[in-house]
């Protein structure tokens, strides 16, 4: 058989490219360069922190909920570590695509620029803060046998010799030591990977007291194993009207209250960022979600991701101002 020439070939080419053209532009809008819907595969949400931190909880809360609503599997990966860097390193470097998202916090987008002078990650820059799920405030605690009836006893015990104070995470760091600073007391932190070690090493005497976020000691305080001394929240706990406010007490300048909320890698598509907003904000609006919630001491407060991204970027400067202010160099 007779091979076409080089001109022919040529123009036969040419002639099935523009076949090609004329189906793609016959095929309805989008058709071309349709691209499978989101999610079509699991989702993992990276929680920093160990199991039972309020991050934790809370991403276990709205995995349970969101996997139904977008028909695939939520998968919890817990990475603690290194105040919350080693998670939140970890995701900033992930695909950008939706299927890696992360449980953020006041600990770690907003505190932990204020304690390392190196960070391998940019608490704002390298994620899209997509949805903020609540704000959680933190109670004063020591174990249920301790001599501190009130939270002056406290203050005056350690003027008298310094005790120890535990912290799990950067806020309970910067808490720890704000306090110190606004009540005048003289106590030296211990640092733990996460909250619930220090909650155990409270309980077994180690430690004398703990600024610990609502959720992870509200089972302790019920069961008669620790006592509240005082709360942070601008007002008392529904969980726990007898327990006063820093404010109540004299301590107007102590307001720190931690947050936790929901990003993704930086470059994640608008479309998937705003479907995940929608998503998780229809959860939080759900009345059983919200009394789970509100049992743990967290108050739900979603807001749009324009919303949040302006939150993340002025609590980091808060967090950090009240670390200067507390005199907590940078690691």
């Amino acid at each position: 058989m007779t091979q076409p020439s080089g001109a022919r070939r040529r123009l036969l080419a040419a002639g099935r490219l523009a076949a090609l053209a004329l189906f793609a532009c016959a095929l309805p809008k989008g058709a071309a360069l349709a691209q499978p819907a989101y999610p079509d595969k699991p989702i993992t949400i990276v929680v920093p922190f160990s199991p039972g931190s309020a991050t934790d909880t809370s991403a276990r809360i709205i995995a349970e909920k969101l996997g139904p609503r977008l028909s695939v599997p939520i998968v919890i990966e817990n990475k603690p570590g290194a105040s919350g860097t080693i998670g939140s390193s970890f995701t900033a470097r992930a695909q950008p695509d939706g299927y890696t998202l992360i449980l953020t916090s006041s600990s770690t987008h907003s505190a932990t620029p204020a304690l390392f002078r190196k960070l391998s990650f940019d608490p704002t820059g390298d994620f899209i803060h997509i949805i903020r799920i609540a704000t959680i405030p933190m109670m004063l605690v020591v174990r249920d046998d301790a001599p501190y009836q009130s939270l002056q006893a406290l203050v005056k015990a350690t003027q008298a010799k310094p005790l120890n104070y535990a912290y799990g995470s950067p806020t309970s760091q910067i808490a720890g030591a704000t306090f110190n600073t606004v009540a005048g007391a003289a106590a030296n932190g211990v640092p733990y990977k996460s909250q619930p070690p220090a909650v155990t090493d409270l309980m077994g005497g180690h430690v004398d007291y703990l600024f610990a976020d609502l959720s992870v000691v509200t089972s302790f305080i019920h069961s008669g194993k620790l006592r509240a001394l005082a709360y942070t929240g601008h007002e008392r706990a529904k969980e726990f009207p007898g327990v006063p406010t820093l404010a109540e007490l004299g301590y107007k300048n102590f307001d720190l209250v931690v947050w936790v909320g929901v990003a993704a890698p930086a470059g994640t598509p608008d479309a998937i960022v705003q479907k995940l907003n929608q998503e998780v904000a229809a959860i939080l609006r759900e009345p059983d979600v919200l009394k789970r919630f509100e049992t743990l001491g967290m108050q739900v407060s979603p807001n749009t991701v324009e919303e949040h991204q302006a939150f993340a970027q002025s609590q980091r400067r808060i967090w950090t101002q009240r670390a200067i202010d507390a005199k907590i160099e940078p690691q």
